[in-house]
């Protein structure tokens, strides 16, 4: 009770004049409302008018139970302290709720006011319709400069990130993991739409399928969210016998055949796309030898990727060999960025240079300058070809360019595992899809 009575005092010095208040006693059963005037000193005396006014009205009917200003109760001792505040509908008015002040004989609303003005007058008004905002409203602008991991927090790698958990230290963390949590922040940046990326070369074998799923994977593991890695080529791919078996074995030829009854639900989906376990993307492969590609064109791409594109964040797109194809042409044509890949090859360097030849022929030269370049070292790297390769890069105007390092598990045929991947693989990963990710 005393701290409610201090709580009173100081709310009543805040106004300037003494305060009104009901204290309620439940373990009464004779007399359980007092009524006080708790003054700015602390000093408290009963006041006697609200009886007499209450015998004085004895017979009149009772204000509705819905109309009852809200209580604001104070349990912290046997008794309870209850102080009126009036709800927006029920403000009083100057006629209406006010009683005489004995100290100051100025009318005094009986409720804990919050302003030293009177509390004006207020009718019920119609509810205001939504806002309704328009795309690129400043209200709903993302704010890249938010971060989406908090990078100031101390070290948690390393023996720095040791000592933290075990003595609560609070060390900072090294320059390496710093740089680490930087390229994550980078990768769950915020982005305004779903995005479709299309992995190009025109030379076979030049690790598209392997960018594409790794890519993929990394923002799997480290973005999240619905990421599909699907394969649209106008020869079989090996994206579906690199990648997990699924339960079944569709393929982007089914799809395309029941696109009539695939609705833009994720269940629809479920019987043409495979999971992919901890990586947390999805595959879609595409066909085998031997089946009816003619159905696989570039107006069947396009109506797939419209469907696909409602509900996947992210697509990447592990194309073909022909530029002349019109599968390739669809892909490059839905694609928000490129990734150009090349190994540390003569021959890849000459078809990279094909590859975006192509991509300018099909009027798509403005995406260079969003696009990046993935290079892939040979177990016995050529520092020239690859000083080259970054050179080029730069000169036709890529955003980026990123140099994975040579690595046995991902020799062509092997499935693809990414947890046995070389830490620095993961990295140039990391650095790629970070890299990516800036230009979405």
């Amino acid at each position: 009770m005393p701290e409610a009575i201090t709580y009173l005092a100081d709310t009543a010095k805040d106004l300037g004049r003494p305060l009104k208040v009901t204290a309620i006693d439940p373990s009464s059963p004779t007399n359980p409302e007092s009524f006080l005037i708790v003054d700015v000193d602390g000093s408290v005396v009963e006041d006697s008018s609200v009886r007499a006014k209450r015998a004085a009205r004895r017979g009149t009917p009772q204000a509705a139970k819905s109309g009852a200003p809200a209580r604001y109760s104070d349990t912290s001792s046997a008794g309870s302290v209850a102080v009126d505040v009036a709800t927006p509908d029920e403000y009083p008015t100057a006629k209406q709720g006010t009683v005489e002040d004995p100290a100051r004989n100025e009318p005094m609303v009986a409720a804990a006011e919050t302003e030293h003005e009177p509390l004006p007058s207020v009718t019920p008004a119609a509810v205001p319709a939504a806002i309704q905002v328009e795309p690129g409203d400043p209200r709903i602008r993302l704010r890249p400069e938010i971060p989406a991991e908090k990078a100031l927090t101390p070290a948690r790698e390393g023996w720095r990130g040791w000592m933290n958990a075990a003595f609560k230290t609070n060390l900072a963390p090294t320059a390496a993991e710093q740089a680490n949590r930087d390229r994550r922040c980078r990768i769950q940046r915020p982005l305004d739409s779903h995005r479709t990326v299309a992995v190009v070369q025109l030379k076979g074998g030049a690790t598209k399928t392997t960018v594409a799923y790794h890519l993929a994977a990394t923002y799997g593991r480290i973005r999240g969210g619905n990421i599909l890695a699907g394969e649209f080529n106008e020869n079989q791919g090996t994206l579906g016998e690199r990648a997990l078996a699924g339960s079944h074995d569709r393929t982007t030829l089914d799809l395309i055949r029941n696109l009539g009854s695939v609705t833009r639900r994720t269940s629809d989906l479920v019987r043409y796309v495979r999971p992919q376990g901890d990586d947390r993307i999805h595959v879609l492969a595409s066909p085998p030898e031997g089946a009816d590609r003619r159905r696989v064109d570039g107006n069947s791409v396009k109506a797939a990727h419209d469907v696909l594109l409602s509900l996947y964040s992210l697509i990447l797109l592990d194309t073909g060999n022909s530029a002349q194809a019109s599968t390739w042409r669809a892909a490059v044509d839905v694609a928000d960025s490129l990734v150009f890949v090349a190994q540390n090859k003569a021959d890849d360097c000459r078809l990279l240079e094909a590859t975006v030849e192509g991509v300018q022929a099909e009027g798509h030269g403005d995406k260079l300058s969003r696009s990046i370049l993935v290079v892939t070292n040979t177990a016995q790297p050529n520092a020239e070809r690859l000083a080259w390769l970054q050179e080029y890069g730069k000169a036709i105007g890529l955003a980026a360019i990123a140099v994975v390092p040579f690595d046995r598990s991902l020799q062509e045929g092997m499935a693809f595992n990414y947890d046995i991947l070389n830490p620095a693989t993961r990295h140039a990963y990391e650095s790629a899809t970070a890299d990516l990710t800036d230009q979405l």
